[in-house]
């Protein structure tokens, strides 16, 4: 149960500050667990990055209401930016979370970046939770069965 927690804290605060990596915690933890283990903790490593994401997500909904960002997407450049990802990945929840899934399953979009999009574009927070657990937890369940598997 500690393993659980500890994990469920170390993901959500590694997801807002970056230089706190969950794969290296995930190598660590992995030489303390058994390979039953490493489904839960697994499971609490996904939740905790998405719960983690979500200040980058609401920070990112708040800041679209500041004069600061207001003006500078007064600048039709800008305006046109926004309403591209708007119109391609706003319109289209099963889109986002699949782009969600796939950068939290191999880091590619980078989750931070996918994150602020999504922010920008005020995805539903439920789909944009669960995307990310899901690609985040299975990720972090490949590493752990690989190594608990090599350690045990």
């Amino acid at each position: 149960m500690k393993a659980i927690l500890a994990t469920l804290v170390y993901a959500a605060l590694g997801s807002v500050i970056p230089i706190l990596n969950i794969e290296v915690y995930l190598v660590g933890i992995a030489t303390q667990i058994s390979p039953a283990q490493a489904i839960p903790v697994a499971i609490a490593a996904g939740i905790g990055q998405a719960v983690g994401k979500l200040v980058w997500y609401y920070s990112v909904v708040r800041s679209m209401d500041s004069a600061w960002i207001r003006r500078r997407l007064e600048n039709p450049k800008r305006q046109e930016q926004l309403k591209l990802w708007e119109e391609r990945i706003g319109g289209r929840p099963w889109l986002a979370a699949g782009v969600l899934f796939v950068s939290g399953l191999i880091g590619f979009p980078p989750l931070m970046i996918t994150g602020v999009v999504a922010g920008v574009i005020r995805m539903n927070v439920v789909v944009f939770l669960t995307s990310i657990a899901l690609g985040r937890g299975l990720q972090s369940w490949l590493i752990l069965a690989g190594l608990t598997a090599v350690f045990h």
